[in-house]
């Protein structure tokens, strides 16, 4: 039996939600076919400071956010340079050693872009004649730690994300444009609005605004529902505090003007997102494709720039999303689509359904069938 081996990080969200759903969609299509195990690369095979950016990611981008972009910028032009490129590989050599001796695996499944280079060139130094695919979880305008010609496989989020593949030298046989994958419960979800909203207890007829920070609460998202909430408007409010125990405590305190549902983490997102007529989401890649899938209108209240900005110009100029990067401009955004008897809306919604890649996940878990059957054949 296959034995598949993901590298990824819960450095975000991102990165973990894209394994699970390649992993589901495996388990879907070929089920009892493969194993597999999620390892945690930033936390199990980094040196210390480096090994605690599981625990500290958040707390960094939301209190210091110009540093954040300012190491990403950096990051994705110095590792251009071949020489610092090799080095890196080099440091971390007897790491990944480590790693791929304590995980034999049929295929290697890499979901995070600072483990692409080390990983496949400690691979292909040891010997082991095993594939090794990269699968891009950030989505406009992949950092340049993505991109590698050594491994066997990309897979590719959208078109600027492959026309980037391209200047920096992959050749296309290497790349394949899937889309950016969701979880199967995504695709598979067979419910309308009204359906959704019977099964979530929420009212039929209202209009209802969904607010997301992530799985970590993350961003202004108590301002935000502040401000919408002082403008009075004919719409009721959800709001997803995520793993934030204390941003729940906060808002469930707070003594609302309208009717306000407060949730922690929840398992049942794609639901909500069905029954909802409108998102308030930041620009993270994992939200913007299941809000997509699901086609629900987006209004975008924040990116983390270099890496999230790309994902908002890719979005709002295919008329999928607005972007309101403060809490009032959020609310004036939200009470002009809601003035219109939803004209404005609908733009949204047709917008939001053509970037939709609801086959992106299935297409990736046949790519890596094939290279995993393959590979345990030999």
């Amino acid at each position: 039996m296959p034995h598949i081996v993901y590298l990824m990080s819960d450095t975000g969200g991102g990165h973990r939600a894209a394994c699970r759903a390649i992993e589901a969609a495996l388990n879907a299509r070929y089920p009892g076919t493969f194993t597999g195990e999620l390892v945690d690369m930033w936390r199990h095979y980094t040196p210390f400071p480096f090994s605690t950016l599981p625990d500290t990611y958040v707390k960094w981008v939301n209190w210091s956010p110009t540093t954040y972009a300012a190491q990403y910028w950096v990051n994705d032009r110095i590792w251009r340079a071949k020489p610092l490129s090799h080095a890196l590989c080099r440091q971390m050599f007897p790491r990944m050693r480590q790693f791929f001796q304590k995980y034999p695996a049929d295929l290697y499944l890499c979901a995070h872009s600072v483990f692409v280079r080390p990983g496949i060139h400690a691979l292909r130094k040891l010997g082991i004649q095993k594939p090794f695919i990269t699968v891009i979880t950030d989505y406009a305008l992949p950092n340049i730690m993505w991109y590698d010609p050594r491994v066997d496989l990309t897979t590719i989020p959208t078109e600027p994300a492959y026309r980037r593949g391209l200047r920096l030298g992959l050749p296309p046989e290497k790349m394949a444009l899937t889309g950016a994958p969701v979880h199967p419960k995504f695709t598979t979800l067979r419910m309308d609005k009204a359906e959704a909203r019977a099964a979530l207890g929420w009212p039929l007829t209202a209009r209802i605004v969904l607010m997301i920070g992530g799985g970590d609460g993350m961003g202004t998202l108590q301002q935000t529902a502040r401000a919408l909430d002082s403008l009075r408007l004919d719409a009721e409010l959800v709001i997803i505090a995520g793993r934030n125990a204390a941003l729940k405590k906060s808002l469930e305190a707070r003594q609302w003007e309208r009717p306000t549902r407060i949730y922690g983490f929840v398992n049942n997102i794609e639901v909500m997102m069905r029954a909802a007529d409108l998102l308030i989401t930041k620009a993270g890649p994992a939200t913007l494709t299941e809000a997509a899938t699901v086609g629900l209108p987006m209004v975008i209240s924040g990116a983390i720039r270099f890496q999230e900005s790309p994902n908002v110009k890719y979005v709002v100029s295919r008329n999928a999303a607005v972007y309101a990067p403060s809490p009032r401009k959020v609310a004036a955004a939200v009470a002009e689509l809601l003035a219109d008897d939803g004209a404005r809306l609908k733009v949204l919604s047709e917008g939001v359904k053509a970037i939709a890649e609801p086959q992106a996940v299935w297409r990736i878990a046949e790519i890596v069938h094939q290279h995993a059957v393959k590979a345990a054949e030999r």
